[in-house]
C-alpha cells in the first residue's frame, strides 16, 4: 500500500517476494532490519499481518518504533500501551516474540502511526500528533487509546475524518 491510499487496505504480497509468508527479520536479532515495518505494512496483505500478530511479531520491533517512528522512550511506549514492562523488556533481551496481544497492540501503532502520516505529510507531525492530548479522547493522546480496539477505532475514525473532509 502507498502511504498515500487513504482506503486502509493492503495489497496481496508480491508474488515470488521472497519476505512473504517470512517471519519479521528472520535474521538472529528479529526485528532489527531497516524494513521490517515497511514489510509488514505494505507488502503483507491483512491475512498475513493477521498471522504474523498471531505468531507474535519480534520484540525487538517495539525498540524501532519508539525510538525510530515515535521519537519516545521505550517505556513511553509501553506505558501508554499498557504492555507490562519488566515482561517486554526481558522479550526483547532475548530476542523473544511478543504475545498474539502484545503483537496487535503494536501493529495498531504501526496502522495509526502510517495513517497519520497521510493525514499530515510528515512523519514528525504524525509522531508528534499520536502523542498530543485530543479533546475528542477524552483529553488522552491518540497512543494512550491503542491500548483497545475501541480506542483503535476512536482514532482511525478521527483521522479518516481529516481525509475526507469531515468536521468534528
Amino acid at each position: 500500500m502507498s502511504l498515500n491510499q487513504p482506503s486502509g487496505r493492503h495489497p496481496a504480497a508480491r508474488p515470488g517476494d521472497a519476505r512473504a509468508g517470512k517471519a519479521l527479520a528472520g535474521s538472529g536479532r528479529p526485528g532489527a532490519h531497516a524494513d521490517d515495518i515497511e514489510t509488514f505494512l505494505v507488502r503483507f496483505d491483512p491475512l498475513e499481518q493477521r498471522r504474523q500478530i498471531r505468531e507474535g511479531i519480534e520484540a525487538a520491533i517495539i525498540e524501532r518504533v519508539a525510538k525510530d517512528l515515535l521519537h519516545v522512550p521505550v517505556q513511553t511506549l509501553l506505558a501508554s500501551l499498557n504492555l507490562p514492562s519488566s515482561t517486554i523488556l526481558r522479550k526483547m533481551a532475548r530476542a523473544e516474540r511478543l504475545s498474539p496481544a502484545e503483537s496487535d497492540r503494536v501493529a495498531r501503532v504501526l496502522y495509526v502511526r502510517q495513517l497519520a502520516v497521510e493525514v499530515f505529510e510528515d512523519p514528525a507531525l504524525a509522531a508528534e500528533w499520536m502523542q498530543r492530548s485530543n479533546a475528542e479522547l477524552g483529553g488522552l493522546s491518540p497512543l494512550e487509546v491503542l491500548d483497545s480496539q475501541p480506542g483503535y477505532d476512536r482514532v482511525r475514525e478521527i483521522l479518516l475524518r481529516v481525509i475526507h473532509g469531515v468536521s468534528a
